[in-house]
């Protein structure tokens, strides 16, 4: 690994805009390893309060805080309760919302009497407080392709990943005085994708995209390198740098080790600053295991550009709800 990580070549200070934390020992050693590869400024979605509290604590001025809220609870029921959430997020202590509303979360399922599309009239409460209270919120609505081609293969119970979203540029373009960070690129990271997010791009100015997740990214992107390259330079000053590195310690059948936070964070690195070619993703990638594996083709972005995706970009986008130098 020292090799490799001889071979980046960006030293300015990194702010990592997707993290998440589930306990305190493990928020120790995420920031360990992120001062360790130039991270100063994080965006962290405490799972549990006491570990909010921790952080703040523990870590004075490093975190923005963003406040979870499970795509499970968003029924038409449930709405109403978070808007009255975001409406005292400040007064919590949080200054973003994130919204997992993924397949995952929920099932989506059709036949569900009080399900909801997250651009309908009955989430206007919800963008209501947002707009309100000057809030962004950090969206995430869909996820890659190789999950609907296997666990979202039942299309009684999932919607097909258009679907989803569509869903979601309905409530960009709905909604445009929201300041929306869309996790996982806008969950369009797949090369035949990226024409669908330039059109979002030229369409929407209230949003920004996020790199997380490592393997998500390095896997679509290095299929074209060339594109992926354009795409990025072209959108250079929508785009921030995000790991989603979760911080969590032994629970249930995952963990957070040293190895799991070094290696993804050298793997979008790999991929953003170097030109290397057919880099083994340094851990394992499940959706490619069977196929050879995944493999990081470096974009060897410019250092104007780096530093505006590592860094500016988020000091922009986030400098308004707290001081950030």
């Amino acid at each position: 690994m020292s090799q490799l990580q001889s071979e980046l070549n960006y030293d300015g200070p990194i702010f990592d805009a997707h993290t998440h934390a589930v306990d305190k020992g493990s928020l120790n050693l995420l920031v360990e390893i992120g001062q360790k590869y130039g991270v100063e400024r994080t965006l962290l979605i405490p799972h549990i309060r006491r570990v909010r509290n921790y952080a703040e604590k523990k870590y004075p001025g490093r975190f923005i805080f963003a406040r979870y809220f499970s795509g499970s609870k968003l029924s038409t029921k449930g709405i109403p309760g978070v808007a009255r959430k975001i409406e005292k997020l400040k007064e919590d202590g949080y200054q973003i919302a994130k919204i997992q509303n993924a397949p995952s979360m929920n099932k989506r399922a059709k036949t569900k009497p009080d399900s909801i599309r997250f651009g309908d009239e009955s989430c206007d409460p919800i963008f209501a407080a947002l707009v309100d209270n000057e809030i962004p919120l950090l969206l995430h609505m869909s996820d890659p392709d190789t999950y609907y081609a296997s666990k979202y293969a039942n299309s009684q119970v999932y919607n097909t990943k258009e679907e989803d979203l569509g869903e979601l540029e309905v409530a960009v373009a709905g909604h445009p005085d929201v300041k929306f960070q869309l996790a996982h690129f806008a969950a369009q990271p797949e090369i035949d994708r990226l024409s669908n997010l330039a059109h979002w791009m030229d369409s929407y100015p209230n949003f920004i995209v996020d790199t997380a997740s490592a393997r998500w990214m390095v896997r679509e992107l290095s299929k074209d390198s060339e594109r992926s390259r354009d795409f990025l330079i072209k959108y250079q000053d929508r785009i921030v740098f995000g790991t989603d590195c979760i911080a969590l310690f032994r629970f249930k059948w995952r963990s957070s080790s040293r190895n799991y936070f070094d290696h993804r964070h050298l793997a979008l690195r790999l991929l953003l600053e170097t030109d290397g070619q057919g880099i083994p993703l340094p851990f394992k990638d499940n959706d490619t295991a069977n196929a050879g594996g995944t493999l990081i083709n470096g974009l060897s972005l410019p250092n104007r550009v780096l530093r505006k995706i590592y860094w500016e970009n988020a000091i922009r986008f986030y400098r308004h709800i707290r001081e950030i130098d």
